[in-house]
């Protein structure tokens, strides 16, 4: 029998040798210095052969239980060759049908309906919570309580949207192993509602009456040109916060006076057409001179290849006066709404310009352009009445029909 000295003391020579080690085992010493595990064994009158991987990553040890579970199968009347075939067979078969495996094919599947940075969001959140424990297991073998317990983990973290997004993508990948007969039945989609609701807590907005005050904040607050343009452009346009951060010129036509959003900045992955109104354009137009040679319409004033951070929109509202809970950059938007549904402003027109998509998909499909010149008069009375609260002027409401 082969020892370790005799293993690692042995030196290649010009052609392939063999050292036994007993009952058929044999380690191969090639030329190039590699040594192999080989057992050789004879069945039904034919001599066969295994390889059982090469020395040290296979060891002495681990290369005789090899040959022993391979004799117990031959005295079984097994072929070992045979049996090896047959349970790779089986391990690809149970590859192609585990978790990972219809995660991966479901990702593919959807990889050009998504946006580049959605594939990431859902990738990062299988890696992270979900392929761990129900990665390798066969799809057809998860039970419900095995999903739920991966949703609990998240919601222990009181990651609560996460959790539920988790829920929905495992029921996702369960109804394409349903649709590809590698599972029976969806075990996530009995589990709806099991994750704890947060408390809504509303973005902090102004009312409309407190624009005035709003404004003359503003005017006087020590901040930079991109940032106090930003703040009163995001009240004219009632867009999100990352949206005009973000706005670049080449997506604006002042002769036209639209401001085109492209899908790969909206939260909805869909374009946005976003009307300017008189007072909108007047603030790109101050603006031209400071940032028009560059990208950026509203750049930070430190890196200007980048667009202005949400915390220097907050800072400066603090700045402003105005603590946590009183208003945030996103609150506009519910300002816009709130005060425009009041004055009997048409619902559809005020949810088409805030971006909101319609759930009928049909309808979604040509949702862009929706309302586009409703959309324009509105803006336009929505600037208007600002400035007339600015001025000191009462604002009447306006009938419906008014503005579309």
């Amino acid at each position: 029998m082969l020892t370790l000295p005799q293993i690692k003391n042995a030196k290649p020579r010009p052609k392939t040798y063999k050292m036994a080690d007993g009952f058929g085992l044999t380690l191969l010493v090639q030329s190039d210095g590699a040594k192999l595990w080989r057992f050789r064994y004879r069945f039904a009158g034919k001599e066969q052969m295994l390889s059982f991987g090469q020395w040290p990553q296979v060891s002495l040890a681990e290369a005789r239980q090899s040959r022993d579970d391979a004799r117990t199968q031959l005295r079984g009347g097994l072929n070992p060759g045979a049996v090896r075939k047959q349970t790779k067979a089986q391990a690809k078969v149970a590859a192609a049908n585990s978790f990972r495996a219809v995660a991966e094919e479901w990702i593919e599947l959807n990889r050009g309906k998504w946006r580049a940075t959605h594939v990431v969001r859902v990738q990062s959140q299988l890696d992270r919570d979900i392929l761990p424990s129900l990665g390798d297991r066969p799809i057809s073998n998860i039970s419900p309580a095995e999903v739920l317990a991966v949703a609990k983990r998240v919601e222990g973290r009181d990651a609560l949207d996460q959790a539920k997004r988790c829920l929905q993508r495992v029921a996702s990948i369960f109804a394409l192993g349903v649709r590809t007969l590698r599972c029976e039945t969806n075990p996530a989609r009995e589990l709806v509602g099991v994750i704890r609701t947060r408390k809504v807590q509303h973005r902090a907005a102004l009312t409309f009456d407190q624009l005035p005050d709003y404004l003359g904040r503003l005017e006087n607050v020590g901040a930079g040109a991109e940032t106090k343009g930003a703040l009163e452009f995001l009240l004219l346009t009632a867009t999100r916060s990352g949206e005009t951060r973000g706005m670049r010129w080449s997506e604006v036509d002042m002769d036209k006076g639209l401001w085109r959003i492209p899908g790969e900045r909206t939260k909805t992955g869909m374009e946005h057409l976003v009307p300017l109104s008189k007072q909108a354009k007047a603030i790109l137009e101050r603006m031209q001179p400071l940032t028009g040679n560059g990208d950026l319409v509203f750049p930070s004033p430190v890196k200007k290849n980048e667009p202005l951070h949400a915390n220097a929109l907050l800072a400066a509202l603090r700045r402003m006066g105005y603590e946590t809970g009183d208003i945030t950059a996103h609150g506009f938007r519910a300002t816009f709404s709130t005060t425009l549904n009041e004055l009997g402003h048409n619902p559809d027109v005020i949810e088409r310009a805030l971006a909101h998509v319609p759930k009928d998909k049909i309808r979604a499909a040509y949702h862009r352009s929706q309302y586009l010149e409703e959309r324009r008069v509105l803006l336009q009375a929505w600037a208007d009445m600002i400035d007339a609260k600015r001025k000191g002027a009462n604002v009447v409401p306006m009938r419906k029909k008014a503005v579309g």
